[in-house]
C-alpha cells in the first residue's frame, strides 16, 4: 500500500488485531496554518478527495457540529460525505463520524480521529479510522481510499505553499 508515487505519501498501517486504518504523514508547515487549511470550508472545497469539484454544504468544526461535502465525479455523478464532530480540541484533535451516502451507513462505531502535533515548525499528522468490523475496513481499503487520500494531500500541500 505504501508504494504509491506521491511526493509525501501517507504511511498506512492495517493492524491485524483491530479493524483500523492508521495513516500518518508530515506537513512542512506550522500547525496553525495546517489547522486553518484543514478546518476552513473554503480550503476544504479545494483539497477534499480526488474529485473534479466539491461543494461544502456544512462544515461546523466544533464538538457536536455537522459536516457535509458533495463531490462531483468526472462523469457528473455526485457522492455525498457527511458526519458529526464528536470532539474538537483546537490544533490537537478532531474526532468525527464518517458516512458515505448510499455506501456506508452512519454507525457510531465508525469514526475517525485526526491528531495534529507541531515539532520544529513541522506538523505531524496521524489519523485513525475505527471500523465496526474487518469486513467494513477492508471494503473501505478496496475503494482506493489510500490513493484518494494521497491525491487530497498533494492538493492540501499546494494550498499550504500558496498561503
Amino acid at each position: 500500500m505504501n508504494d504509491l508515487a506521491f511526493p509525501n505519501p501517507f504511511k498506512t498501517e492495517l493492524p491485524s488485531d483491530a479493524p483500523l486504518i492508521v495513516m500518518s504523514r508530515t506537513f512542512h508547515a506550522p500547525l496553525a496554518l495546517v489547522w486553518k487549511v484543514w478546518t476552513e470550508s473554503e480550503h476544504v472545497a479545494q483539497w477534499w478527495g480526488p474529485h473534479e469539484a466539491n461543494r461544502v454544504v456544512e462544515y461546523d468544526v466544533r464538538s457536536g457540529g455537522k459536516w457535509r461535502i458533495v463531490s462531483t465525479m468526472p462523469d457528473g455523478a455526485e457522492i455525498t460525505f457527511f458526519g458529526t464532530y464528536l470532539a474538537v480540541e483546537p490544533q490537537t484533535l478532531i474526532r468525527n463520524t464518517f458516512v458515505v451516502e448510499g455506501m456506508f451507513p452512519e454507525d457510531p462505531r465508525y469514526y475517525e480521529e485526526h491528531h495534529f502535533e507541531e515539532r520544529d515548525g513541522v506538523t505531524h499528522y496521524r489519523s485513525i479510522s475505527n471500523f465496526p468490523d474487518f469486513e467494513m475496513r477492508n471494503a473501505t481499503v478496496d475503494t482506493g481510499m489510500e490513493w484518494g487520500a494521497n491525491v487530497s494531500m498533494v492538493k492540501f500541500d499546494a494550498i499550504l505553499d500558496r498561503l
